[in-house]
């Protein structure tokens, strides 16, 4: 879902030596295009999910040049997102040639909606899991609308989650050079997230789960403050918890947004690796230490109600390891146990989980089912 490029461990390990103007530069022309959506007939063989996406960006869904304004709007829509039977968890299988949904992810379907208001009763109306739930996800940096939503339905087929999924994406430049350009966005969606959490959260009979990848996590918890501050929703009470997946902040920042937003939704995860390349390469970037995805330490924020998730062990060794929940199929498995197996209010004992019950045979036991 967050895609840097498949060069980018050989130009991190250039750059270290030379510092962040150089890895600035050698990453210019490093990307090609990528990540683009394609339709195609639908397959008896694939499984199709419906992702509802409310999407900040251009009608293109990818900015063409860093001097192009970002929209005013929200656009409210469904794709239904078909995957492969020859899927293999962790991966998106993206056409090579032409579109093919009995091997490839492709777009078989969907709708438009004209405002957030029918766009939340579909998302209730589709809901047949029998737990009145949503959960929104918002993507990170450098990614495209296409691995937005394609990343959102290998997420969704992967973890299976029950219930409905909402998508935020946001105006990302997707483009590794664009990383002071995608903060300003975050910082501009923040209006456009706020109204998309607070409509879900306070539409009767339902509560709303978040959860957000690398810079997406900036966004959310930049975007909770402001609700906070706002008054507009009780922000431990009305949202049912928070996952960050390898979030992009800074440590010391990560505690300001806490304190002011005061009390956190339990359960609060944050998914961490230590060995997260590209999170080393955003400390070189904003010449900070540590950054809160990568931090396994937990007396860094002891005291603000979050729970550390190690999966540095889950690893499975590839690219820039910044995806780990969500490419890694141990770590998959593991989260996806996680989810059936430990009862709400009790999700603090994930940190133990993940970092003892694996040395104990965890996985080869999660290999042959319950």
């Amino acid at each position: 879902m967050n895609n840097i490029c498949s060069s980018g461990e050989a130009l991190y390990e250039r750059a270290r030596r030379f510092g962040a103007l150089s890895l600035m530069v050698l990453f210019l022309t490093a990307c090609a295009e990528r990540g683009v959506i394609e339709t195609a007939p639908a397959t008896p063989a694939a499984s199709v999910h419906e992702i509802y996406v409310a999407q900040f960006r251009q009608q293109s869904g990818q900015i063409k040049n860093f001097g192009e304004r970002r929209p005013g709007t929200l656009r409210f829509e469904r794709s239904d997102v078909s995957v492969p039977p020859t899927h293999r968890i962790g991966q998106i299988e993206w056409p090579k040639r032409r579109p093919d949904a009995s091997r490839d992810f492709v777009t078989v379907g969907g709708r438009t909606f004209t405002d957030i208001r029918s766009f939340a009763r579909a998302v209730a109306a589709a809901d047949t899991s029998g737990q009145n739930e949503t959960l929104i996800h918002i993507h990170g940096y450098n990614t495209t609308h296409g691995e937005a939503v394609y990343g959102a339905a290998q997420v969704s087929h992967d973890m299976e989650i029950p219930v409905p999924f909402v998508l935020f994406s946001w105006p990302s430049a997707a483009q590794a050079k664009g990383y002071v350009y995608d903060r300003d966005s975050a910082l501009i969606s923040r209006d456009m997230l706020e109204e998309l959490i607070v409509a879900f959260a306070q539409y009767p009979g339902r509560e709303v789960f978040i959860s957000a990848h690398s810079m997406g996590g900036y966004l959310l918890m930049e975007t909770l403050r402001q609700i906070s501050s706002s008054g507009r929703l009780n922000i431990a009470e009305d949202i049912n918890g928070v996952l960050l997946l390898s979030p992009d902040i800074d440590t010391e920042l990560f505690r300001e947004q806490v304190k002011r937003i005061g009390n956190l939704p339990d359960p609060f995860l944050v998914m961490v690796a230590e060995q997260d390349r590209a999170l080393r390469i955003s400390s070189l970037l904003t010449g900070r230490g540590v950054r809160l995805g990568s931090l396994t330490d937990p007396g860094e924020i002891e005291g603000l109600g979050v729970t550390l998730v190690d999966v540095s062990a889950l690893s499975d060794g590839r690219g820039l390891e910044h995806s780990i929940g969500q490419s890694s199929p141990a770590a998959i498995a593991v989260m996806r146990k996680l989810s059936e197996e430990t009862p709400p209010g009790e999700i603090s004992a994930a940190e133990s989980i993940v970092k003892v019950e694996q040395q104990e045979g965890f996985l080869s036991r999660l290999a042959s089912g319950p």
